[in-house]
């Protein structure tokens, strides 16, 4: 099974998203502290085509979907660049129980 590292998923989530984001208005520096709906304005609509970029750039089936529903029931008022991660170092094949 191929090892995932953070540092490495790190850096092609922040890829993605400075894809995603290439007609926003948004120019500060993407950091694991950036909120993908206070700092980058996400609506869900963009929360969901995000998704659907990490999926096809890992080349997995991710449970984004349940990711977002339990950051609503937790009432979390934004889910940071870091939650992110921690999210998919708990879920992308190879990055299964690797520390954080």
């Amino acid at each position: 099974m191929k090892v995932v590292d953070r540092d490495k998923v790190r850096n092609e989530l922040l890829t993605i998203l400075t894809e995603l984001r290439e007609d926003w208005e948004y120019s500060n520096e993407i950091t694991e502290q950036t909120g993908i709906f206070s700092d980058l304005e996400f609506e869900s609509i963009d929360a969901v085509a995000l998704g659907s970029a990490v999926e096809e750039h890992f080349d997995q089936s991710l449970p984004f979907a349940e990711f977002l529903i339990k950051a609503g029931e937790r009432q979390v008022k934004d889910i940071t660049i870091g939650d992110l991660l921690d999210f998919l170092m708990a879920n992308l094949d190879g990055a299964k129980g690797r520390p954080k």
